[in-house]
């Protein structure tokens, strides 16, 4: 039986291995129906360009899949600094 990992293939370099990835039954059974708390959030980053591809941009993003809303978003490059931005608009997490 093999055993499966956790992988945070995009940010290995920042430490990221203290995250645990809970089942999905195991978070939604707990959310009471009409609650203004943001129980689990998922984060991905989205890549464009605008005009040519030199000029790229970056979308980071925080979505509720429960709401199935967007919660928080910024836009920047591909750095560690911006997807900081993110995690600082505390409002959606707490």
């Amino acid at each position: 039986m093999s055993r499966q990992r956790t992988h945070y293939g995009r940010w290995p370099q920042h430490g990221f291995t203290s995250l645990k990835k809970l089942r999905p039954q195991s978070v939604t059974s707990r959310i009471q129906p009409g609650s203004d708390v943001i129980v689990c959030a998922e984060m991905d980053e989205h890549w464009g360009y605008v005009g040519a591809k030199s000029r790229q941009r970056w979308l980071f993003y925080a979505y509720d899949r429960i709401r199935r809303t967007v919660v928080a978003h910024v836009f920047g490059e591909r750095t560690l600094a911006t997807l900081e931005r993110l995690l600082s608009l505390r409002s959606w997490y707490g």
